[in-house]
């Protein structure tokens, strides 16, 4: 059998794209014949994947600045669909075809090439791209989330887009793009959601088969922190609106809290502006990160949009640091229900200052710490047995598909 692993880019930056190189590793070690198509120029798969059938376009991301061509390249890539149908015609092997990111650099027109072949297709789903114009099922200027129908006409007026009305337009004629490929086409495709409550929101359209399989990570320490001792407020993530690092500004200094905050992003001079009394490095090795986590007395997740599953918390919570996170994240029930740590409302920045504040009573971040410890043991399952599901996957013994 032949797996084709498909991804805007190829260097770690964010949560997918771990989670794509995860996949190639469990097939290479199933004995699946892999080959991989990204965005980028490759560079990120060359130190563990030398060895595989790598196709690279060498193309930058949106998020890097988009140029007056992307405007027709990133809604319908045909260099990207040229590629992948090449791929798809090398082999007369079974095949099965994982799809990550696309929406950066590949475009719909991956869908196109593949809605011409009858390879298995499966699609994680570590956003809402598959509906909503925008991604994140929030409208950017109001903060709000969206319940409009997505690619409706309220859709279609609404001004909900992180830049302005122009793109949201973009967007939604990208979407349409998406959507064009037919409804046979995606009554077909699988989808892996990173968490079950996902499902809820993907369901309206023509997608028909839903698998969740929580995403396997490693704790952000070797061995248990006991947080209560610490006296370190970390995040770790990118520097944007839709992970709330205004919000998180604005709390730290309504409650004249320090903090750490990690990561790149355009918000990233703005919070070393907005925030003096706090180390805000940019990105740092794993390494730093590890050392800084044993040092941690709670994790802030203060997402904005719906946010799928969040990878920092979960690490964060399996080595038993309790986390802080916003309503709006699709794990803030389970936190709350275990003991694990504190919800507060998403966007409120008064909500989280308070529970910044709580988090001075050691007693309580003991209680926390021990529950964000059971909680992490059985948060998501582990990378041996995550690995052996999604090969049963690719193979056909979980019986996803349906066809």
């Amino acid at each position: 059998m032949r797996l084709i692993l498909v991804n805007d880019v190829s260097v770690v930056r964010g949560g997918a794209t771990k989670v794509a190189l995860q996949c190639i590793e469990a097939g290479k070690q199933a004995g699946l014949n892999c080959a991989v198509l990204v965005g980028d120029d490759g560079e990120g798969l060359k130190p563990q994947f030398s060895d595989i059938r790598t196709v690279a376009l060498g193309e930058r991301p949106l998020r890097d600045g988009p140029s007056f061509n992307d405007v027709f390249e990133k809604n319908y890539n045909k260099r990207a669909y040229e590629a992948l149908d090449g791929l798809l015609k090398e082999t007369e092997e079974d095949t099965v075809v994982h799809v990550h990111g696309w929406s950066q650099i590949l475009s719909p027109s991956i869908f196109y090439a593949l809605a011409k072949h009858k390879a298995k297709v499966i699609i994680t789903a570590h956003d809402f791209f598959l509906s909503c114009p925008n991604g994140g099922l929030i409208n950017f200027q109001s903060g709000t989330i969206c319940d409009i129908p997505p690619l409706s006409l309220g859709c279609l007026a609404t001004n909900c887009d992180k830049r302005n009305y122009f793109h949201k337009l973009w967007r939604f004629r990208r979407t349409l793009t998406q959507r064009g490929v037919g409804e046979e086409f995606w009554s077909r495709v699988g989808i892996v959601l990173a968490h079950e409550n996902m499902e809820t929101y993907l369901n309206s359209g023509p997608l028909q088969h839903f698998l969740t399989l929580r995403t396997p990570t490693d704790p952000l320490t070797p061995r248990p922190v006991e947080a209560w001792r610490n006296r370190r407020t970390m995040f770790l993530g990118r520097m944007c609106w839709e992970k709330g690092v205004r919000t998180l500004a604005e709390a730290l200094n309504q409650s004249r809290r320090t903090a750490t905050l990690i990561g790149r992003g355009p918000l990233l001079e703005e919070m070393q502006r907005a925030l003096p009394q706090c180390w805000v490095p940019g990105w740092l090795s794993d390494e730093q990160v590890t050392a800084l986590a044993g040092e941690a007395r709670v994790f802030i997740m203060p997402s904005r949009m719906p946010e799928p599953y969040g990878l920092v918390a979960a690490e964060a919570l399996m080595s038993g640091i309790p986390v802080i996170v916003s309503s709006n994240a699709l794990i803030a029930p389970e936190v709350e229900r275990n003991g694990a740590g504190l919800v507060f409302k998403s966007g409120d920045a008064c909500s989280l200052a308070e529970r910044l504040v709580s988090t001075d009573d050691d007693n309580l971040m003991q209680r926390l710490a021990e529950g964000a410890l059971a909680l992490g043991r059985q948060i998501a399952p582990s990378r041996k047995e995550w690995g052996r599901r999604m090969v049963d996957i690719y193979t056909g013994r979980s019986g996803f598909f349906a066809h």
